[in-house]
Order: C-alpha cells, then structure tokens, then sequence
C-alpha cells in the first residue's frame, strides 16, 4: 500500500448543498429540514463527496455501468452507512479532510480550546491551541460528570483551524470566503411563471489554501500524474487535483498537544449508542448527513433516513479512551474517513 497526499484546490466559488434545498411560500416543507429561500453553502465537503471523487478520477469508462475492470478499481457500489463490511477496490482508505496552507496542515480546533477574551480588546487570549485545564465534579444519578468553570458561554467555541505543527490558531472568517448568487424560482422550475426570488450563499477558500486529505492505494495502482480537474458540489465547481507521495502523521502530533484523558473527533463521527453517558464531559456540535445508495441497475437513490454525525472538532473526556474508541468504531465508515478519532496520550 502506498500513501499520497491529495490536494483539492476550488478553483471558483462552491456549493455544498447537504440538506439544504428551497422552500417558497405555500409550499409544504418536506422531511424535518425548515428550509427556505436563502441557503448556505456548507464550508467544507463530506467524505463521502471525497470518495466519490476519487472514484470517478480511477475509472477506466466514463459510463454510469461499471465493467468488471471499473469494479476491481474503485468497487461497485457506492458507500452505505448500514454495510457491515464495504470496500472500494484498489482504495485502500481516504483519511478524514484538513486545510492546506503551502506545507502547512491546518485541522478543525479541538472545541474544548480556551475562549477567555480580554475585556479591554474583546480579542482571544490565546493565539494557539490550550484545552481546558480546570474540571470540576458533579454528582449525577448516572455517575460523576464534569464541567469546566474555564468556559466563557457568551463567547462560544471558537471557529478556528488549528496548525498541527505549532498549534496556532487561524479564524475560519480568515480562510473562507463567501458569495451570494440570487435568481428566482423560473430558473428552478421552467414551467412555473412564480418570479420568487432565492438566494443561494457560495463558499471558496482564500488564495493560499486547499483541502487536503490522505489516499491509501493498493499497490498495482497509481494517482494520475500532474494536474487533474474534477467537478463538485450542487453548481458542479471546478477543482484541481494534485497528488504526492507522503505518510500521513496528524494523529501522532495531535495526540501530543490534547488535554488529559481527552478523545478528539478528527472526522465527522456516526454513533449507535449514547456516547454521552459513557463521557465524563464532552463539548461537540452536530452535522446532518443523508446517505445516497445504489439501487437495482446501478442507480442511484437518496436515502430516507436523516442522521446526525457529531462533527469534528469535538472532544469527549473518557476515563477509558479505549472503550470508547471500540464504541464508536465502525469499519466501513472508517474506511472513507468517518468515525477517526485521536486519543490524548496523557493518562
């Protein structure tokens, strides 16, 4: 097997779409989304848009039908959150997303990073990376919690990328930047005369940056040389692609800069069971995912059911950080980089 460091580059403005569609008066809302004319851009692809664009870039034939060779390449079948064991053919596995800056990786900060503000400047304190040092017990009918007195509420967790290096800290208002497009609802429906206006809200990463991300390879196949061009998102945006061998070492110089006893969701995370309960104290955020499978004849069809992935970024503070990782392992998620964890190698 071998590792190569992909770099994506968004070479115009992208739409990450995920849950997110219109909704115009008089309209009954669909599912449990409360969706409207204004819509975001998600900041940041799924690993499931990654896997997809990696499948697409090895196949032999451009046809929806895959040959026997296209199967041996990239798999059947696309990726099923309920697969109990799923693989992609020569694709080894893809690590979770990051930033690239030059050769600087750039990692969602851990959400238990110190958020005091100085009163005078109303400016963070801290410019790198400083979990929470102070925990306090609490006494609950399901055992010892914590909470810690160092967390400012009115000042939220901070949205930053974290260099895995040094561990400073960059703002995301400093690496994304956004663009907002406006049409009306003809453009979505040609046979309709409503002139209702929609907005949609593009996203793009500022000059220096890309994302990144590791692709293991079997052996018997390599990345394309030079620059590839792929297509992504809902407004189908132009990315560039690159390839370089490398390791990947993120987890190693992550678990070094962690709190004590912490576990860090490198990836957007699927659990089955209450994690909570089995945490003394966890700070996360959550994300909406709704799986696409391949149906009879090789289609493809949109899933029923919502889930919700704890994003990544998230920290939990376990007194057993092995139990907890078998907990939340699940091997076809893993694969394409959901469900990565780092633990703290301080006890």
């Amino acid at each position: 097997m071998k590792s190569y460091l992909v770099k994506l580059k968004p070479m115009e403005p992208y739409f990450f779409g995920n849950e997110k569609t219109f909704r115009f008066s008089g309209e009954k809302n669909q599912g449990q989304m409360r969706n409207s004319y204004y819509i975001k851009s998600e900041r940041t692809p799924l690993q499931t848009t990654l896997l997809g664009a990696m499948r697409y870039l090895f196949l032999l034939t451009k046809s929806y039908r895959l040959d026997d060779a296209d199967r041996a390449r990239v798999g059947d079948r696309s990726f099923d959150i309920d697969a109990e064991d799923q693989t992609f053919g020569k694709i080894a596995c893809i690590s979770p997303l990051f930033l690239l800056k030059g050769s600087e990786k750039l990692v969602v900060a851990p959400f238990d990073c110190d958020n005091r503000k100085n009163e005078k400047t109303q400016k963070f304190i801290c410019s790198s990376y400083v979990p929470f040092g102070l925990y306090a017990g609490i006494d609950t009918s399901k055992g010892r919690k914590l909470y810690t007195p160092e967390y400012v509420a009115k000042n939220g967790i901070r949205d930053c990328f974290m260099n895995v290096d040094s561990g400073a800290l960059t703002p995301a208002k400093d690496i994304f930047i956004y663009e907002d497009r406006v049409g009306n609802k003809k453009q979505l429906q040609d046979k309709t005369e409503d002139k209702s206006f929609f907005k949609k809200q593009y996203c793009n990463l500022k000059k220096d940056y890309a994302f990144g991300f590791y692709l293991t390879l079997d052996d018997t196949m390599a990345p394309p040389d030079g620059t590839s061009s792929l297509f992504l998102g809902q407004g189908k945006s132009l990315f560039s692609v690159t390839f370089r061998e490398e390791a990947d070492d993120i987890d190693a110089k992550l678990s070094r800069r962690l709190g004590e006893n912490a576990v860090y969701l490198r990836s957007d995370t699927f659990v089955d069971s209450d994690i909570y309960a089995h945490s003394a104290f966890a700070v996360t955020q959550l994300r909406d995912y709704r799986a696409y499978k391949t149906a009879a004849g090789g289609r493809v069809e949109k899933g029923d059911k919502l889930h919700k992935l704890i994003k990544a970024g998230s920290v939990f503070i376990v007194n057993d950080k092995d139990a907890f990782e078998k907990m939340i392992s699940r091997k076809n998620c893993q694969i394409i980089g959901f469900n990565r964890i780092v633990k703290s190698d301080k006890a």
